[in-house]
Protein backbone atom coordinates (compact mmCIF):
# COMPACT_ATOMS: atom_id res chain seq x y z
CA UNK A 1 0.00 0.00 0.00
CA UNK A 2 0.90 3.50 -0.17
CA UNK A 3 -0.20 6.53 1.35
CA UNK A 4 -0.49 9.79 -1.15
CA UNK A 5 -3.07 13.16 0.54
CA UNK A 6 -5.96 11.41 -1.46
CA UNK A 7 -5.73 8.09 0.79
CA UNK A 8 -3.79 4.68 -0.07
CA UNK A 9 -3.85 3.17 -2.90
CA UNK A 10 -2.21 -0.71 -3.35
CA UNK A 11 0.28 -0.98 -6.04
CA UNK A 12 -0.10 -4.01 -8.59
CA UNK A 13 2.11 -3.49 -10.98
CA UNK A 14 5.53 -0.35 -10.44
CA UNK A 15 7.31 -0.77 -13.72
CA UNK A 16 10.50 0.64 -13.11
CA UNK A 17 10.07 2.38 -10.51
CA UNK A 18 7.59 4.52 -11.49
CA UNK A 19 5.04 5.60 -9.17
CA UNK A 20 6.08 9.04 -7.95
CA UNK A 21 3.63 10.58 -5.34
CA UNK A 22 3.83 14.18 -5.77
CA UNK A 23 2.90 13.48 -9.23
CA UNK A 24 0.41 11.26 -8.82
CA UNK A 25 -1.07 13.65 -6.04
CA UNK A 26 -0.75 16.92 -8.30
CA UNK A 27 -2.16 15.10 -11.42
CA UNK A 28 -5.50 12.91 -9.85
CA UNK A 29 -9.12 14.74 -10.07
CA UNK A 30 -12.01 13.83 -8.38
CA UNK A 31 -13.52 12.36 -11.31
CA UNK A 32 -11.03 8.93 -10.99
CA UNK A 33 -12.31 7.83 -7.31
CA UNK A 34 -15.31 6.02 -9.54
CA UNK A 35 -12.63 3.66 -10.88
CA UNK A 36 -11.24 0.98 -8.82
CA UNK A 37 -7.94 0.52 -10.84
CA UNK A 38 -6.22 3.31 -12.30
CA UNK A 39 -3.59 3.07 -14.86
CA UNK A 40 -0.53 5.66 -14.74
CA UNK A 41 2.05 6.23 -17.27
CA UNK A 42 4.41 8.71 -18.85
CA UNK A 43 4.63 10.41 -22.19
CA UNK A 44 6.82 13.24 -22.77
CA UNK A 45 7.80 13.28 -19.59
CA UNK A 46 4.03 13.81 -18.22
CA UNK A 47 1.84 11.41 -16.20
CA UNK A 48 -0.88 10.35 -17.77
CA UNK A 49 -4.11 8.57 -15.61
CA UNK A 50 -6.70 6.02 -16.89
CA UNK A 51 -9.16 4.45 -14.52
CA UNK A 52 -10.97 1.05 -15.49
CA UNK A 53 -13.65 -0.73 -13.65
CA UNK A 54 -13.87 -3.90 -12.17
CA UNK A 55 -15.47 -5.68 -15.27
CA UNK A 56 -13.08 -3.05 -17.70
CA UNK A 57 -9.55 -4.78 -15.75
CA UNK A 58 -9.15 -7.28 -17.94
CA UNK A 59 -8.39 -4.85 -20.75
CA UNK A 60 -5.42 -2.97 -18.98
CA UNK A 61 -2.95 -5.05 -20.82
CA UNK A 62 -4.48 -3.98 -23.88
CA UNK A 63 -4.44 -0.44 -23.10
CA UNK A 64 -0.90 -1.15 -21.68
CA UNK A 65 0.65 -2.35 -24.96
CA UNK A 66 -1.68 -0.19 -27.11
CA UNK A 67 -1.53 3.09 -25.53
CA UNK A 68 1.45 3.51 -23.55
CA UNK A 69 4.65 4.72 -24.78
CA UNK A 70 7.16 2.06 -26.02
CA UNK A 71 9.17 0.66 -23.19
CA UNK A 72 7.80 3.88 -21.04
CA UNK A 73 7.54 3.94 -17.27
CA UNK A 74 3.58 2.56 -15.83
CA UNK A 75 1.99 1.44 -13.38
CA UNK A 76 -1.10 -0.18 -12.23
CA UNK A 77 -3.13 1.06 -8.97
CA UNK A 78 -6.02 -0.53 -6.98
CA UNK A 79 -8.29 2.30 -4.89
CA UNK A 80 -9.88 -0.06 -1.94
CA UNK A 81 -11.81 3.12 -1.68
CA UNK A 82 -13.05 3.55 -4.65
CA UNK A 83 -16.65 5.32 -5.21
CA UNK A 84 -18.96 3.08 -7.65
CA UNK A 85 -21.67 5.80 -6.90
CA UNK A 86 -19.44 8.66 -8.19
CA UNK A 87 -21.73 11.01 -10.32
CA UNK A 88 -20.46 13.91 -12.65
CA UNK A 89 -22.27 16.41 -13.47
CA UNK A 90 -21.49 16.72 -16.87
CA UNK A 91 -21.54 13.03 -17.48
CA UNK A 92 -25.62 13.99 -15.79
CA UNK A 93 -25.88 16.41 -18.48
CA UNK A 94 -24.55 14.68 -21.26
CA UNK A 95 -26.51 11.16 -20.83
CA UNK A 96 -29.71 13.96 -20.19
CA UNK A 97 -29.33 15.31 -23.77
CA UNK A 98 -28.32 12.27 -25.58
CA UNK A 99 -31.96 10.80 -23.91
CA UNK A 100 -33.84 13.53 -24.89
Amino acid sequence: MVETTIGSFEIIKDDKNSFITSDFENRFVDYLTKYEFLVGDYSNGLLRLKGFDRKDAKYIPDYVNEFCALDQQYYILKNPNYNRDYKDEEDEQWLAIMTT
